[in-house]
């Protein structure tokens, strides 16, 4: 029991009141002297409650065990922290690895490309190349087949009138039918 100076001190002269008041008591009782007795009594009775008060005001106050506890818990506290924070620049660092590593796939990703638009590109201008040679030869031929002669062949054909035009007419052919001048 670890006790300040004035709990030790309050306890010790409680001790001692509680001492002279049972002496009080027993030399009332002895010497057949009342007031003396009762005296003696209440002195021992005040003694002791000055003592029990004290001991309970020392279980209240002691936070000895609470302050354990409490110690404990901040270090759990501070090593959870530590390790947060470990975790933390792990994470950060793990971030900075995956933005460098899609940094250098983009950077592969875009040289790919251009390599492979430049085959895509190679690759069009020879069929284009291949595809005008084709239509050269195909052309030189039908000119030597004489396809591309100009046709002397008379173009016969209906002609096809749009309706306002065959409305007009119908209404010039009807005014001239009924001997009437139009327009």
């Amino acid at each position: 029991m670890e006790l300040t100076s004035g709990t030790r001190t309050t306890a010790g002269l409680a001790g001692l009141g509680t001492l002279a008041g049972l002496a009080l008591t027993l030399h009332g009782m002895v010497r057949d002297n009342l007031p003396r007795a009762v005296g003696g009594t209440c002195t021992t009775m005040t003694a002791l409650t000055l003592l029990a008060l004290t001991l309970i005001r020392y279980w209240i106050v002691n936070t000895r065990e609470e302050r354990r506890i409490l110690a404990a818990a901040q270090r759990e506290a501070q090593a959870e922290r530590t390790r947060y924070i470990a975790a933390q620049a792990a994470l950060e660092c793990e971030q900075g690895r995956l933005n460098r590593d899609m940094t250098m796939a983009r950077q592969s990703m875009a040289g790919d490309l251009l390599a492979e638009r430049e085959a895509m590109r190679d690759h069009f201008e020879e069929k284009r190349a291949e595809l005008i040679s084709e239509t050269m030869e195909a052309t030189f031929r039908m000119f030597r087949d004489g396809k591309f002669a100009p046709d002397t062949s008379p173009v016969t054909g209906q002609l096809i009138r749009f309706p306002r035009q065959e409305q007009a007419a119908v209404q010039h052919g009807r005014s001239r039918e009924h001997g009437i001048v139009g327009p």
